[in-house]
């Protein structure tokens, strides 16, 4: 097992409005017109079920939608949905382009 230092404590509020590095590219250029891979707050997401911090997706997730457009991410009906109605990758996201959805878990 890794050993790992923890350099600092503090309460996730502290975070709200920093920007992140996403970790697949493929939406990067919104980032500065939609403030998109910032974090945001939501009152479902609890530091006593899980890990106090969950990935938003708008366009599948009722509560991740409501809570991106409050935070300004997107505007309603403007939810990024980057698979078809067969659950294959768009060309959106070209490394996975005409893929199920579920083959790309691995």
């Amino acid at each position: 097992m890794e050993k790992h230092t923890i350099i600092e404590t503090m309460l996730g509020t502290k975070l709200v409005g920093l920007q992140y590095e996403p970790l697949f590219k493929y939406f990067e250029s919104r980032r500065a017109s939609h403030n998109c891979f910032s974090v945001i707050s939501a009152t479902y997401v609890t530091n006593d079920a899980g890990t106090g911090i969950v990935h938003q997706a708008p366009g599948f997730g009722e509560d991740d939608y409501a809570t991106c457009i409050t935070a300004g991410l997107i505007e309603p009906g403007k939810a990024i949905v980057p698979i078809d109605s067969d659950g294959m990758f768009t060309s959106e996201v070209p490394d996975y382009v005409g893929q199920y959805i579920k083959d790309a878990d691995k």
